[in-house]
């Protein structure tokens, strides 16, 4: 019932825009078939295409354990699919295209589908960065659109947490002032129904907001963005090489390159976004996709998580702000649900200094870790969440103790050496002193040099968010 409910949720989001849109009939002749017909090589694919649930299913229920009450719920979600972004991305795809329509021969190979009446999805510039809607692709009924992911993720919640939901229907939600992110949080808002009324406050992504911020890392001007320079320096990239050579010995003249060969990736996996599914995704073998899945592992783990040194500093300004709230007794909040909506990096941050994901080994560049747990796109897709529960439960003998656990993209995911109590959760006691220990030596201001920047020292829109209207103009 519930599947049937998403998918009549998606056809009226989608059937309010279509008088809007020009609809290309090939699109609806060609393509629907092959909609979500590469959903196994989202996996690889750096967290540019689609969502997905975390693969690993340890079985845990994500229903809330007899005996106990739930008594607060946090989220901390990515924005759904989108286009690439101006700048690097979106100029290194440009790249292979400007390159595809100045060749004079025929296409061969894997390429051959250029031959036909191909449809470039990113050749319209003003919607770079933007979330994928019905009103800004070719087809509005793709089900992958960042617009349905919002909308879909706002029900799954509903259905999930309706019985806190019903307890405040007036509440605050916060979201970053990237407008796919705002746009994110506003279907999910409203996927909720008119019985809610919710306050959506933006903050500013400007370093000058210091840690009260969704995005803290836009704060830390110690924050070395090319850590992992070195490690990726001795990772075996010859099979860009080897997809270059394919292609270019297929058409010869054609000149790809390396680097043109790591775009065709970024291709494949917003063009999924754009169109739901992409032949470009073809040229690429199993094996060349797996690397390249590792390569974005070994990039993240060093510039995002906790390979980089200020990793948990930054991630600690949601964790501690987040832990605040929850040694808050609830008759001393107005709500029991926090909605905060930002972007990847963030996540992989927040994931970073929470210390989910990092109990393995670090990642090296000598060779594909296979046992690894970290990877990215299992982190990070488009439209990624991590769902923080607090839950008090009774004893036999009447006592009453609360305890926290997390869900990441659709999945609980126990705290190492903190997962005794129900539901495999931790103890608020016991997480309290797990995030003590983790921050012993940790100082967002002062490691990362904020007072460059600005003066603020604290994340404190969750508190004062009834005397600080948040309503930063919002920014591709």
């Amino acid at each position: 019932m519930f599947n049937q409910i998403l998918t009549l949720a998606s056809i009226v989001s989608t059937a309010s825009v279509v008088r809007a849109v020009i609809i290309d009939s090939a699109f609806l002749e060609n393509d629907f078939s092959k909609i979500g017909s590469q959903k196994d090589i989202y996996q690889y694919l750096y967290g540019n295409a689609p969502h997905f649930s975390y693969p690993v299913n340890n079985s845990i229920p994500l229903d809330i354990p007899e005996t106990c009450e739930l008594v607060q719920v946090h989220l901390y979600a990515r924005h759904g699919e989108r286009y690439p972004t101006s700048g690097s991305t979106a100029n290194g795809i440009n790249a292979i295209w400007y390159k595809f329509g100045n060749y004079t021969s025929s296409f061969n190979g894997s390429l051959a589908f250029l031959n036909e009446e191909y449809q470039y999805p990113f050749a319209n510039s003003s919607n770079y960065g933007l979330l994928t809607t019905p009103a800004n692709v070719a087809n509005p009924y793709n089900p992958l659109l960042g617009s349905i992911t919002g909308t879909t993720e706002g029900l799954e919640f509903l259905e999930r947490y309706s019985e806190i939901l019903y307890k405040h229907q007036n509440f605050t939600a916060w979201t970053s002032n990237s407008l796919r992110v705002h746009d994110t949080a506003e279907y999910f808002i409203e996927a909720l129904g008119d019985k809610f009324k919710v306050n959506l406050q933006t903050i500013t992504e400007d370093p000058s907001q210091g840690a009260n911020t969704l995005t803290p890392i836009n704060g830390c001007p110690n924050w070395n963005e090319s850590a992992s320079k070195a490690i990726m320096a001795k990772y075996d990239q010859t099979f860009l090489t080897d997809i270059s050579k394919r292609l270019n010995t297929e058409n010869p003249g054609l000149n790809l390159t390396k680097t043109d060969a790591l775009n065709m990736f970024n291709w494949c996996g917003f063009e999924i976004n754009v169109r739901g599914y992409s032949e470009i995704c073809d040229v690429f073998t199993i094996d060349e996709l797996i690397k390249y899945g590792y390569y974005g592992d070994l990039l993240t783990y060093y510039d995002e998580f906790i390979g980089n040194p200020l990793a948990n500093a930054v991630g600690s300004v949601p964790v501690n702000a987040t832990l605040t709230l929850l040694n808050t007794p609830e008759d001393k909040l107005d709500q029991q649900v926090f909605l905060s909506f930002t972007h990847d990096t963030n996540i992989l941050n927040y994931a970073a200094a929470l210390g989910i994901f990092t109990d393995s080994p670090a990642l090296y560049p000598e060779s594909i870790d296979w046992i690894t747990d970290f990877h990215r796109s299992w982190i990070v897709p488009q439209g990624a969440r991590i769902q923080t529960q607090k839950y008090n439960c009774k004893s036999s003998n009447g006592t009453s103790s609360s305890y926290v656990r997390f869900i990441v993209n659709d999945v609980v995911k126990p705290l190492t050496n903190c997962s005794s109590g129900p539901g495999f959760s931790c103890s608020l006691p016991d997480y309290n002193k797990f995030v003590e220990d983790r921050f012993k030596d940790v100082d967002f201001y002062s490691q990362c040099g904020v007072s460059k920047v600005s003066n603020i020292t604290e994340l404190s829109f969750y508190w004062d968010y009834k005397t600080h209207d948040y309503n930063a103009p919002c920014e591709i």
